[in-house]
Formats: C-alpha cells, sequence, structure tokens
C-alpha cells in the first residue's frame, strides 16, 4: 500500500496498518483500469473468491468498481463482506468502509441492494442489526430489508446513525454505542 492510499485512510479516520491486517486491504498504483483505488478481497471460508476497490480521487466517476462475473469464484453479491469475523450479531451496512469503521461484527451488501443469497446468510445470524446510510432511498431500503428479515427467528433492529451519514462518517463515541449495544 502506497502513501497516497494510507493517506487517504487516515483522512477518512481508518488506521492503515489496522485496515491491512485485519481487512487484507491492498492498494493498487497509478497504472491500469483501477488506478489510485483500495484492493478489497472478499473473502469466504478464509480465501479471496472475488473483490471491489474503493477509488481514493475526489473525482473518481465511480467510487466502487468490482470484479465482473467472469473474475469471481463466488460473486460478491452472493455473500456478506466481513462475515468471516462475525459470531452472533452482525449490524448491516451498505460498503465495506462502513465494516472498517464498525469493526468485527459488521457486514456488507456492497450497496442497498440485497440478494436473496445475502437475506438467507442474514437470516442465519440470532441478532441483526440493519445500519444504512442516512439518505432517504438508503432507508427506504433499511426498513425493507429489516422487515424481510424480522419473518426469521432472532432479533432485528434498523437503526438510523445521528452523528454521520454513514459509520464512516459518525462519531466514534457512536459507533462504539452500537457495539456495546448489539455486537459485544
Amino acid at each position: 500500500m502506497g502513501e497516497a492510499h494510507r493517506e487517504y485512510l487516515r483522512g477518512r479516520g481508518f488506521c492503515p496498518d489496522t485496515v491491512v491486517r485485519l481487512w487484507g486491504v491492498q492498494g493498487i498504483g497509478q497504472t491500469g483500469r483501477h488506478r489510485w483505488r483500495l484492493f478489497i478481497p472478499v473473502t469466504h471460508q478464509g480465501r479471496t473468491v472475488s473483490w471491489t476497490t474503493r477509488s481514493i480521487q475526489p473525482q473518481a466517476r465511480a467510487r466502487y468498481m468490482s470484479a465482473s462475473n467472469a473474475e469471481e469464484a463466488i460473486p460478491h453479491k452472493e455473500l456478506l463482506y466481513g462475515a468471516g469475523h462475525a459470531r452472533h450479531a452482525i449490524t448491516i451496512h451498505e460498503g465495506p468502509l462502513d465494516v472498517w469503521a464498525v469493526g468485527p461484527g459488521a457486514v456488507a451488501t456492497c450497496g442497498t441492494g440485497f440478494t436473496d443469497h445475502q437475506l438467507l446468510a442474514m437470516s442465519r445470524y440470532p441478532v441483526r442489526v440493519v445500519c444504512f446510510d442516512a439518505g432517504s432511498a438508503a432507508q427506504r431500503r433499511a426498513r425493507e430489508l429489516a422487515d424481510m428479515l424480522s419473518a426469521y427467528p432472532g432479533e432485528t433492529h434498523n437503526v438510523q446513525l445521528e452523528t454521520g451519514e454513514d459509520p464512516a462518517e459518525a462519531e466514534r463515541a457512536e459507533i462504539q454505542e452500537l457495539r456495546e449495544a448489539f455486537l459485544e
């Protein structure tokens, strides 16, 4: 990971060493289609089966670019990003940076859309907390997901953060409250 990637992560409030160690994130340099991006592996049972990238450039047209079907062993939209670090409870978010902000126990659907595979995977956790971004479209999808998950045994909660648009922008104290209430 280059200094530009590390600086981007620090600017977003992340410790680059933790992101690399815990989530396996790498940096992509200045050449190729995915230049100046974070490479974010999507794992299943300890092996990388897909990936997505996040631009570190504010002017990028596409913030995220993900693997094509031909580049995936398992489609990333069939999995929950971060599930390998989850136990009895999960907080459900839109993207990997939200997962990093909350930490182990957080998972992402990689967008506000979710698949039947992801819904089934979420339903297997006894405690599920939907925590999508604060925008009205995201909150509408969060309510839909929470309604669907509430049909399964266990607890389903829908939480909207008060101090930021998403977990990566929220105050650390609010994220700690979320962790203490549901994950710890």
